[in-house]
């Protein structure tokens, strides 16, 4: 079996998880390391990627899921630039060492971002927010249940294929990458058992989301005024 080593510091050792748009790599190989942002003098984590998975080195995001397909182990989505298009997987059961399977749920992904990958419909089953840079809107792809538990991310490779068969407009207008820089989706930040979206904008000013069942609505909360430093974050979390 072939695998990937995938490097990434261990001050949080989750971090590997959280990113919602991954820094600048540095790769060697199929080695693929991430600065500590929190802990520069910690030594990198070695995860082992199964198999069939993508270079290291082609990885543009990775989001954590949670444990979604219900076996106790966590599980998170990523991109991947492969040619002229990019790609979504999804990297199921993670032992802390390994990954137990990547699934490449789509070849073609191009102007397309993750958001969040958690129960946004308040189903049980978890669901699909991304952007499109070409329209500049969220949009919310439902998951459908797995025989076996938790979500079947094939339901979240393709509109057809989920929930209802159809996407639905999550975030009707202004979300393009010019001019909300980051977006990281999270779980339940105010109570309401709904996940959470947090972004920079263009003018340097943080925001948060209160998440919906069905849509956003409203410009969002200001957490931090205009400010040049966050113009030039690369993460949030």
């Amino acid at each position: 079996m072939r695998l990937h080593m995938l490097c990434v510091s261990p001050s949080p050792t989750r971090k590997i998880l959280e990113e919602s748009r991954l820094p600048a790599w540095a790769t060697d190989h199929q080695k693929l390391i991430t600065p500590d942002i929190k802990n520069s003098h910690s030594a990198p984590e070695v995860v082992l990627l199964p198999s069939g998975a993508p270079s290291p080195a082609s990885l543009t995001q990775i989001v954590a899921a949670g444990d979604i397909t219900g076996d106790g182990r966590t599980d998170f989505f990523a991109t991947a630039g492969i040619g002229t298009d990019d790609q979504l997987w999804a990297f199921t059961g993670y032992h802390g060492a390994t990954i137990d399977q990547a699934i490449l749920l789509s070849a073609s992904w191009k102007s397309l971002d993750i958001v969040t990958v958690q129960d946004v419909s308040g189903d049980g089953i978890a669901d699909l927010v991304y952007r499109s840079d070409l329209t500049g809107r969220l949009m919310l792809r439902k998951g459908l249940a797995d025989a076996g538990g938790g979500v079947s991310p094939a339901s979240l490779a393709t509109e057809a294929g989920s929930s209802g068969g159809a996407d639905t407009v999550y975030g009707s207008s202004g979300w393009y990458s010019s001019s909300v820089l980051l977006l990281h989706g999270t779980p339940d930040a105010n109570g309401d058992r709904i996940p959470d979206i947090w972004t920079t904008r263009s003018d340097g000013s943080v925001r948060f989301y209160s998440g919906s069942r069905t849509a956003l609505s409203g410009p969002g909360t200001v957490i931090v005024g205009p400010t040049s430093h966050w113009k030039t974050r690369i993460a949030i979390g």
